[in-house]
This record gives C-alpha cells, structure tokens and sequence, in this order.
C-alpha cells in the first residue's frame, strides 16, 4: 500500500493562497496486474471527481498517478501547482 498527499497551491486574483489538498490511497487487487486507488478530499470545498476511487491496469504505483493525473485535471484545479508527498505522516 502506498499513501501520498496532493497538495494544489495558486496564487488567487486578490493576492491570497489557494490551497487545496487530497489524501490519496493506493494498494494491489485480488486480480492480478491491477491496482486500486481512492481519492480523499482533506479540504473543505475541493472539487471531488464524480467516484472517488478507481482502478488501473498495472499495480499501486500506477494506482496513484492516475488518482493524482484525476485530481490535477478536474476543471477547477488546472490553475494549480501540484505537490505530491510519498511520506504524508513525515
């Protein structure tokens, strides 16, 4: 199992931080070569994708970017810098 937070920071028009961040969760499946990821939204009014998990041809690794790549292309995130962190209890 692989654990991670996004983190999305931009600059908004009047000077202040966006901040937005995701919890994200990544394992193996029973069915071989697939992994399966969930996404958590950790910040109030985040845009969320329509499922929160999903799975993928590959394992974990894969599991996790493609939850990352979802988050990152929601239409309210594109202006956002992304800071993913592989050790989120560091």
């Amino acid at each position: 199992m692989i654990t991670a937070t996004l983190t999305l920071t931009r600059t908004l028009d009047d000077g202040a931080i966006g901040y937005r961040k995701y919890f994200l969760i990544a394992d193996f499946v029973a069915v071989r070569g697939q992994g399966k990821a969930s996404i958590v939204q950790l910040s109030t009014g985040a845009p969320m994708p329509e499922t929160d998990q999903l799975s993928v041809l590959g394992g974990e690794q894969e599991a996790l970017m493609a939850a990352a790549d979802l988050v990152r292309s929601l239409p309210d995130n594109e202006s956002y810098t992304v800071l993913v962190n592989l050790e989120p209890s560091a």
